[in-house]
This record gives C-alpha cells, sequence and structure tokens, in this order.
C-alpha cells in the first residue's frame, strides 16, 4: 500500500507534499535464504525453498479462511509494543469481519501470517518530515501571534489617539472660553482682584493640560513608529516563511511512500502446494489510525483481492492522508462486494 499525503492548511502546511518521496527500500535480513521480490506468477520450484514474493494482486491462495495472524517483530524505533500492534491488527481484523458478517481471521502463536513492523528510511524520513512541519506551523503559528499582539497594540494606540484629541478639542474648548472671558473683563476695564486670580489660576491649569496632552500626544507618536516598524519587520519575516513554504513546496517528488506490503512464500511439491506462508510488512506509518488502515490493507491482500479503485475503499493502490481526517477508516461496500465475487461462501 503507498501513502500519498494531501496538505492540511493551505500555504501554511506545505511540507505535507515532501511526503511524496521516493522509497528505496533497504535490505532486510528473512527467515528464507532466496527472499526477494520476484513476479507475481512466479514461484518456487519443486523442492526448492519457498521464496517470498510481493502479491498486490492478492494472494494466490485465497479465501483461506481464517487466517491466523502473528505479530513476529516490532522495531523499536516505531515506539510501540507488541501489544499496541496487536491491538491495531484487532482494529484491522475487525473493520473486514464486521463489514463481510464472518469470522476471517484469528490471533496465535502459531500463525502462518506473519507480521512485521519494518523501521527503514521511509519512516525515518516521514518522521524527520513531520519534525519540519511541526517546526514550521509553530513558527507560523509564533508570527500569527505577534501579528495579532502588534495589530491589538495599534488598536489601542488608535484608541489613545482618539481619546488624547478629545482632550484637545475640549482644551481649545476652555481656552476660548477663557480668552472670551478675559476680553470681557479687559472691555469692562479690568476684572476685580478675585476674578483675575481666578482667572490666572484657570489658565495655569489649562496650560498643565495641555502639557500633558501634548506629552501623551509624543508617547502616542513614538509608540505608532515603532508599531509601524514592527510591523514592516513582520512583514519581511512573513515574507520569508512565504518563500520558505514555495521553496519547500516546489522540493523535487519522484512518487508516494510505500506504507506496507504483504508478501507470501508458497512450497511446491510435485505440482502441489505443500505449504504457504504468508508475511505483512508495515514501513511507514503516522498515527494509530493509520497503522489500523494500513495493516487492514494488507489483510486484503491476504485474503486475496487486489488493489481497486473503490472511493474511499481500503484496497485502493494509494491512501490519501485526508481520509483519516473524518476518522477511523472503514472497508467500503465496494471491497466487500469485490471479497464476495472472489470467495461466494463469504
Amino acid at each position: 500500500m503507498k501513502n500519498s499525503f494531501a496538505p492540511f492548511g493551505a500555504i501554511l502546511s506545505v511540507l505535507a507534499f515532501l511526503a511524496w518521496m521516493s522509497s528505496s527500500v533497504r535490505a532486510d535480513p528473512s527467515e528464507f535464504e532466496g527472499e526477494g521480490r520476484l513476479a507475481a506468477s512466479a514461484f518456487a520450484s519443486t523442492n526448492d525453498e519457498p521464496i517470498f514474493q510481493e502479491r498486490t494482486g492478492g494472494s494466490a491462495i485465497p479465501c483461506a479462511v481464517p487466517l491466523v495472524w502473528r505479530v513476529a517483530r516490532v522495531d523499536e524505533l516505531f515506539g510501540l509494543s507488541h501489544a499496541e500492534v496487536r491491538a491495531a491488527l484487532d482494529q484491522a481484523a475487525t473493520l473486514w469481519e464486521e463489514a463481510v458478517g464472518t469470522d476471517l481471521f484469528s490471533n496465535g502463536s502459531d500463525g502462518n501470517l506473519s507480521v512485521r513492523l519494518v523501521y527503514d528510511d521511509r519512516q525515518e524520513r516521514r518522521r524527520q518530515i513531520l519534525g519540519l512541519e511541526l517546526e514550521y506551523n509553530e513558527a507560523s503559528a509564533n508570527l500569527e501571534a505577534r501579528w495579532r499582539g502588534l495589530d491589538e497594540m495599534s488598536q489601542r494606540n488608535d484608541g489613545m489617539r482618539r481619546q488624547n484629541q478629545v482632550g484637545l478639542r475640549d482644551l481649545e474648548r476652555q481656552v476660548t472660553s477663557l480668552n472670551d472671558s478675559i476680553r470681557d473683563w479687559n472691555a469692562q476695564g479690568g476684572a476685580p482682584s478675585e476674578v483675575r486670580a481666578s482667572l490666572v489660576t484657570l489658565g495655569n491649569l489649562l496650560d498643565d493640560v495641555r502639557d500633558g496632552l501634548t506629552a501623551r500626544q509624543r508617547e502616542i507618536d513614538e509608540l505608532q513608529q515603532q508599531l509601524k516598524e514592527e510591523f514592516q519587520r513582520l512583514d519581511r519575516e512573513m515574507e520569508a516563511h512565504q518563500r520558505e513554504a514555495e521553496t519547500l513546496l516546489l522540493a523535487p517528488q519522484s512518487g508516494p511512500i510505500e506504507s506496507g506490503m504483504y508478501r507470501e512464500a508458497i512450497q511446491i511439491k510435485d505440482g502441489t502446494v505443500t505449504s504457504i506462508t504468508r508475511e505483512i510488512r508495515v514501513y511507514q506509518f503516522d498515527s494509530s489510525d493509520h497503522l489500523v488502515l494500513v495493516a487492514a490493507h494488507e489483510l486484503g491482500h491476504a485474503l486475496g483481492l487486489a488493489h481497486n479503485a473503490v472511493r474511499g475503499g481500503i484496497m485502493r493502490a494509494e491512501f490519501s492522508q485526508t481520509a483519516l481526517s473524518e476518522g477511523l477508516p472503514r472497508v467500503q461496500p465496494g471491497d466487500v462486494e469485490a471479497l464476495r465475487s472472489l470467495c461466494p461462501d463469504f
């Protein structure tokens, strides 16, 4: 099964596209000396050791249920226990059994369907990509938070400016009123000493108010200039962030990542199949739901199903990451129809 990844949030999430990288398979030790990838129709010759071969077209011996599976290997770097992997396999098997309505799988230590989680450069690259996505999204969130903070400060500063302007207009009205009073008293030959003292006191008070409002206006203007410079600096950082996203978006892509594989080795003697050993290998997944989906897909191959084009189906050759956004995947009616056409007894 191959896994393709869609961007999960406009340009700020374009790192998801990097998951479309080629997957060179590392040499992997095996139980069989002759293990290797052969054509789907190739089998071991009579009396030869059985040879594992990939079976994307489904098992050569389909419908042999119940298939008994066992977790044979979980590489430590996945960070999962055998019990956690068994739980995921149980969920994957249940997806098929609930859809078909019959028992198809069982778990046993002597099972001939081995499940191996093999950690290689596919999962390592994906882990690195997820780390880069996390760093990128954290940087994006930081830039957005800074922008919101600056915007809030700018709005508060605008409010203080409006309030200060109201104060200045009110001051001008009071100054005008004071000057009118002084002119009136002067026209009458001068104000009495008590009135003159009151007018002087009011004039001094208004001068103090003017000084305070003028000083506040300077502070508001200085803060406005600082905010302007911060906005300009943030604009440059966001432009650089955008260029980084565009660079990542244009990174070379050579194909989807292979998340898992179903293989089987058949022993033939005198033209008769004497034994079959089945194996599922899982190479890459991002979450527990993703692991369940990969396992369910490969279990479908073990049942005999090939890839199909059923929309949203588990047996599609490629899987889009967005399929998990709605929760745990499920077996589609088209998958069940394909299985029943292959195995009428189901």
